[in-house]
């Protein structure tokens, strides 16, 4: 697709277009020249211009050496909106890890983040979430660090090659939590640690086929961290946590946590910011070597008896169905297949008071069939039976569920087994037994998980219907506050 504009073209008064430099989901960026000879950027709003307008204007005043300047945002004689922001002639990150696919070096990586935090820093001091955080959006010159688009409302994309993309946090360095809306700097924080492990391997840590499992990786796995040299390997660890009160709370502490090994700070002391402008197309000798893939942290004693259950219950209904003769005649789903939701990236955890409506839905059919049964005494075991048998096999709902649109799936992401659905309404039945202590939990929980799903390892989330994915995170990108939308 050919830009709007070529060269020589003068779509605002005072600039003369000299070529395009990229293109994203909003609009074009490119280089122009002032009439008074200023070398500056052009950022030409083709689409959704008030949405990024309400975002560029809380970052106009900024001034910081570490963030690419915006100097105006003006209109022209069609309407049409550009941002001139300053242009930056050196390479990006994206383009210094291009140059070394195997990492940039303990050296190196160091110096980067801490110029990198210090930027970030800045915009959080200044109440602002950049909520877009990647190497393309990082840029090297002349010795200094700037982060760039940080003033820019943002969508989501699967790309994290690609020039054409924008996005609300690419998802190679997307935080769990922003899936379901939720927008503090903490997200800022988990992207530098992505970051921090590809400058140092030159790859990131979660990877995948599509969207969906790239979430879902974020969301149930550990970086590969065996390895690599102290302290780089703790600080990815708590930058990368999965709940947000376990990352660091600010960047300064990250770097701080970095600079702790006497060897770290003293190569920075008389480290040249010229030879990241001169790095080799090839690897160098202080390369890291790829890790050892880690495993997933152990399960806790209790957690293993909801596993054993499950697998008892899948064999158990395995062999029933064998005997009885209707065993399904289509091919068995893949080990490995996502649900809908999870493989969409459209995941959005279900809060306490429609949980509580879906059981109160529930409970009133429950107590109805139990009465024509004549079951007064039995509704407990009808309670695990429906659960269980209707959310193993009807996809992960219940009528009550099915009616207010939330849907149990597993905790990584693949659709809720049958095993899976006894074990978690046997634990649900006695944690709604104690005080529904269950349900409690729900506010305390960023996935909003009840101690049933800790328990069975599930998720309760809202079943969206199929659909793009980056139409899915513009409805929760629209309910964020002007402090936090750049």
């Amino acid at each position: 697709m050919a830009y709007t504009f070529k060269h020589g073209d003068r779509p605002l008064d005072g600039f003369t277009i000299q070529r395009g430099i990229g293109r994203g989901g909003f609009g074009e960026v490119y280089y122009a020249i002032s009439d008074g000879g200023r070398e500056v950027a052009l950022k030409y709003l083709r689409d959704n211009a008030e949405i990024e307008l309400r975002g560029v204007t809380h970052c106009m005043n900024l001034k910081s050496p570490r963030l690419v300047s915006i100097f105006d945002v003006m209109k022209n004689a069609d309407g049409e909106y550009f941002i001139v922001m300053e242009h930056i002639s050196g390479p990006s990150l994206n383009e210094l890890l291009a140059a070394q696919p195997n990492g940039l070096g303990v050296e190196k990586t160091a110096y980067l983040l801490r110029e990198i935090a210090g930027g970030l820093a800045y915009l959080h001091d200044n109440g602002i979430v950049h909520r877009d955080m990647k190497p393309a959006n990082i840029f090297y010159e002349d010795g200094h660090i700037k982060i760039g688009d940080y003033g820019l409302s943002k969508f989501i994309s699967v790309s994290r090659h690609s020039a054409q993309t924008a996005s609300v946090g690419t998802v190679h360095y997307m935080a769990p939590e922003v899936g379901s809306g939720n927008y503090h700097r903490g997200i800022d924080i988990y992207a530098l640690g992505v970051i921090l492990y590809e400058m140092l391997l030159g790859r990131v840590p979660f990877e995948g086929s599509s969207m969906g499992e790239v979430l879902m990786k974020h969301l149930t796995e550990q970086p590969e961290v065996d390895g690599l040299p102290e302290p780089f390997g703790k600080v990815i660890r708590k930058a990368l946590e999965k709940d947000p009160k376990d990352r660091y709370q600010s960047v300064n502490e990250m770097v701080d946590d970095m600079l702790e090994v006497g060897d770290i700070r003293n190569s920075l002391a008389g480290f040249n910011p010229n030879t990241i402008a001169s790095m080799p197309r090839r690897a160098t000798a202080d390369t890291i070597p790829t890790p050892i893939p880690s495993p997933n942290p152990p399960r806790r004693p209790f957690a293993e008896i909801p596993h054993a259950v499950r697998d008892l219950a899948d064999a158990a209904g395995d062999a029933l169905k064998v005997a009885a003769g209707t065993a399904p005649q289509r091919p068995p789903r893949p080990a490995d297949a996502l649900s809908p939701e999870a493989a969409s990236g459209s995941l959005h955890y279900a809060g306490f008071w429609i949980r509580v409506l879906a059981a109160f839905i529930d409970g009133i059919i429950i107590g109805l069939a139990g009465a024509m049964l004549g079951a007064h005494n039995g509704t407990g075991v009808l309670m695990i039976l429906y659960q269980g048998i209707l959310v193993g096999t009807w996809n992960g709902q219940t009528l009550g569920k099915r009616a207010c649109g939330i849907k149990i799936i597993s905790a990584d992401g693949r659709p809720c087994s049958l095993g899976q659905a006894f074990g978690r309404a046997l634990a649900k039945f006695l944690s709604v037994m104690i005080l529904m202590i269950g349900y409690l939990m729900v506010p305390f929980d960023w996935q909003r998980r009840a101690l049933h799903d800790r328990v069975a390892g599930t998720l309760a989330v809202y079943a969206l219907e199929p659909r793009s994915a980056t139409r899915g995170v513009n409805r929760v990108a629209r309910q964020t506050t002007p402090t936090d939308c750049c």
